[in-house]
């Protein structure tokens, strides 16, 4: 009997980019989050989340290779604060559950 990754049982590809397309939204929209999009083009914002979605599926195991940099060095100098990652894991929660 085979192991199947995380990614498989999470749902592969398609279940990841689901969780993302509703997370980013969230996120964006959020009174306290929504700075970190502000004045972003559309097109920026869209390489976000196919990056997201490749770091995801990368991490859980699935056939992916994440071409962006590491987390510490993607999110430096935003001055994210622990409210704002409180907020954030809010989100992913209400994301997940969803």
């Amino acid at each position: 009997m085979s192991m199947k990754t995380l990614y498989e049982r999470l749902g592969g590809y398609d279940a990841v980019s689901a969780v993302a397309n509703d997370l980013l939204p969230r996120l964006r929209n959020d009174p306290q989050l929504g700075r970190f999009w502000a004045h972003r083009a559309e097109d920026s914002i869209q390489r976000e989340k196919q990056l997201l979605i490749e770091y995801l599926c990368a991490c859980a195991g699935g056939p992916v290779y994440y071409r962006g940099r590491d987390m510490a060095l993607a999110h430096r100098g935003m001055r994210i604060n622990e409210s704002d990652w409180n907020v954030f894991l809010g989100h992913a929660a209400a994301t997940l559950a969803k």
